[in-house]
């Protein structure tokens, strides 16, 4: 008992550190990606799935009243938004449309 024990608090520190990358806002763009394993659409068109190591994302429409096609791509604490005007790298769905707007 004290054995499982043991490997259940040593496997809790060490899961987050060997499956899958963990990425942020800071070490996204400089990081190596690891390739997705699988995806699927939902049926909100967006997307979700999972890289080969184990790290969960999601793409998903946001929607404004401005109907701009928007999506935020988000993978562990890191996200960004995809439109037609390129990648925006924004702190919310607010300022990222006010960003769209402003880009010629």
């Amino acid at each position: 008992m004290k054995e499982l024990l043991l490997y259940t608090i040593f496997g809790f520190f060490l899961l987050p550190n060997t499956v899958g990358a963990y990425y942020t806002q800071d070490t996204y763009w400089s990081s190596e990606h690891e390739q997705p394993a699988w995806f699927e659409s939902d049926s909100k068109d967006g997307f979700y799935g999972e890289t080969v190591g184990g790290t969960y994302f999601t793409q998903n429409p946001i929607i404004n009243s401005s109907n701009i096609r928007l999506h935020k791509f988000a993978i562990g604490s890191a996200f960004f938004y995809i439109s037609d005007k390129g990648i925006i790298k924004a702190d919310g769905d607010l300022n990222a449309v006010s960003i769209y707007l402003s880009k010629a």
